[in-house]
């Protein structure tokens, strides 16, 4: 298998490194691929989406499929959604911001429901039947941000000197590996060493630009029997967008008085599609008019991926001028399984006044595995994989209070990190309100929700074999606002 076929570390996790060959950011997307949760309707944000038990709402068909079997009547909504993500980094002492902004469509769904008539609904055993059909959004991985500083222990021009050095003899005449790079875009001398004069200092500056997401197309039916027990089971087709580029930069301070060596910028671009499934299958019981609790299984999502990677590097000196160097496009097929999901979760009702509800979700993210053809290198991504993760809880409580028809909600989550090693992620805390109004067969939701959360990344990764020093930990506060709308028709 090429070297090239992997991503190089980007994100930056030291201890991933792996002969060379650098895997770690193949296992940081399987992570981001894992973190899902229904961020569809307006209603659902807006209480925190602790619909575990509660059901009746399109969202509930990817969290707790049971929910379906709330619904009296057929419906039709959809849910447009504005967000605007922003970041505050550290890296060296030196603090940067960016920010973002995103349209999109959160859901669009119909449930169709069979219920019993009056006449014979105290007689039938199952009061009603539905199916659900439609399109949520489950991950959104959209975000930019950035971060600069001066240097003076380290370049990232040691990752393609160190390239060369290791595979001497099958790398400077490879297309696309490191060392290629570097020695045909004068980055590296004719000894194969850097040029870049670090020690008097550098300043170096990272960007990145991630865009994408995970929608589900649901695929529900479920019922309510006796009024007491409420069934459902969801199968899943996921389809998955993802896009990052970065760039990495660095100019020197004081000019080499050899080489006269300005400044590079090496680039690159990663682009994953696929397409994926999985089942869900959930119940709720209602215990009286006040109280009612569920469960629900997700199973692992399977999916096939195809990624396409491109990387350029641009050096300028005055002894050699300006050197564009592209490697040639890269593409790869595997195959991959999520984390499964187990979810508990309870709900009082406040009469005609709303309801108090909470959902626990157990994340296997230990399980998370890799298949694909080159059965080596995919021991050795699971091997990492299961180093890297492990399992998280995540709790969501949320509240609706009803004045007539108008709703009032708000809500909190919590998300356990996914990693063994928190330094890289902190936990996520999501909070967020919404109101409602209901007239006549019409209703119209609004929600905002603000998710925040910490993480940690090295620009770039240096074998440590070779005696690099590796750069500093960039620290990138992340935070996320959206605000969406669903409009809605009882049929």
């Amino acid at each position: 298998m090429n070297r090239a076929c992997f991503k190089l570390m980007s994100i930056g996790l030291p201890f991933l490194l792996l002969n060379q060959v650098v895997l770690a950011q193949s296992v940081i997307d399987a992570g981001k691929y894992g973190q899902t949760s229904a961020i569809a309707t307006a209603r659902s944000i807006g209480f925190g989406g602790a619909l575990g038990s509660v059901g009746g709402d399109f969202s509930s068909l990817s969290v707790n499929p049971a929910g379906i079997g709330i619904y009296r009547s057929s419906e039709f909504m959809m849910t447009p959604g504005l967000r605007f993500s922003g970041s505050k980094s550290n890296y060296v002492g030196a603090e940067s911001s960016d920010n973002n902004v995103r349209f999109g469509f959160n859901n669009i769904g119909m449930v169709f429901t069979d219920a019993a008539s009056e006449k014979n609904y105290d007689r039938a055993d199952w009061k009603s039947s539905s199916f659900g059909i439609g399109l949520n959004r489950t991950a959104d991985f959209s975000r930019t941000y950035n971060y600069t500083g001066r240097n003076t222990t380290s370049s990232a021009s040691q990752y393609f000197e160190g390239d060369a050095y290791l595979y001497p003899n099958s790398t400077i005449d490879d297309p696309g590996t490191p060392a290629f790079l570097g020695y045909q875009s004068y980055l590296l001398s004719g000894n194969n060493l850097s040029l870049v004069p670090y020690t008097s200092g550098i300043n170096q500056t990272k960007t990145a630009q991630e865009k994408g997401g995970i929608t589900e197309m649901a695929l529900s039916g479920g019922g309510n029997y006796q009024d007491k027990l409420m069934v459902g089971a969801t199968l899943g087709i996921t389809f998955l967008n993802h896009r990052v580029n970065t760039s990495m930069y660095e100019e020197t301070v004081v000019p080499n008085l050899v080489d006269s060596f300005d400044h590079f910028t090496y680039r690159e671009s990663f682009r994953t599609n696929g397409s994926g499934v999985n089942l869900k299958l959930g119940a709720i019981y209602r215990f009286n008019d006040y109280f009612r609790a569920g469960v629900a299984f997700h199973t692992p999502t399977a999916y096939t991926l195809t990624e396409i990677s491109n990387n350029d590097i641009t050096v300028t000196s005055q002894k050699y001028g300006t050197n564009p160097i592209f490697s040639p496009e890269n593409q790869y097929e595997y195959r991959i399984s999520t984390p499964f999901k187990a979810i508990a979760s309870a709900t009082g009702i406040l009469g005609k006044n709303g309801f108090v509800s909470v959902d626990y979700e157990y994340v296997g993210y230990g399980g998370m595995r890799y298949n694909m053809d080159e059965k080596d290198v995919q021991d050795r991504l699971n091997r990492l994989m299961k180093n890297t993760y492990q399992s998280a809880s995540n709790i969501r409580a949320g509240i609706e209070l009803r004045f007539d028809q108008l709703l009032l909600r708000g809500g909190y989550g919590f998300y356990g990190s996914p990693y063994k090693n928190k330094t890289y992620q902190s936990d996520r805390n999501d909070i967020s309100f919404g109101l409602g109004y209901r007239f006549g067969k019409t209703f119209v939701d609004f929600a905002v929700i603000n998710r925040s959360f910490t993480t940690n990344e090295q620009p770039y990764v240096l074998d440590g074999s070779l005696g690099y020093t590796q750069p500093s930990m960039a620290s990138i506060k992340n935070s996320y606002t959206t605000g969406v709308l669903t409009i809605g028709w009882k049929l």
